[in-house]
C-alpha cells in the first residue's frame, strides 16, 4: 500500500493474484466466487428515503443508495437482512 494523499490509498496487485482471482470468478458465474457466510447474522440497515415534503436534488439519494447497496452486499453474503427506510 501506498498513501497518495489524504484518503487515497494506492494497492498494487500481482500478476499471478489477479489472474487467479479472475479465473476463480468464471467458474462461479453465480457468485463470482464469494463465499457465503458461515456465521449468518440478522442485521437491520436504517436509512433514510428522499423527503417528497422538500425539493429533490441528487444529494437526498446518497443515504438511500448507500443504505440499499449495503443491504444488497450483506444479503448476498448470505445474512438475514431487514430494511429500515425512514423519512
Amino acid at each position: 500500500p501506498e498513501i497518495a494523499g489524504p484518503g487515497f490509498i494506492n494497492l498494487r496487485f500481482k500478476k499471478e493474484y489477479l489472474e487467479q482471482s479472475l479465473m476463480n470468478m468464471a467458474n462461479d458465474a453465480e457468485r463470482l466466487a464469494v463465499p457465503v457466510t458461515s456465521n449468518k447474522q440478522k442485521i437491520v440497515v436504517d436509512f433514510s428515503s428522499p423527503n417528497i415534503a422538500k425539493e429533490m436534488h441528487v444529494g437526498h439519494l446518497r443515504s438511500t443508495i448507500i443504505g440499499d447497496t449495503l443491504s444488497n452486499v450483506l444479503e448476498f453474503s448470505g445474512h438475514d437482512v431487514t430494511r429500515l427506510n425512514h423519512v
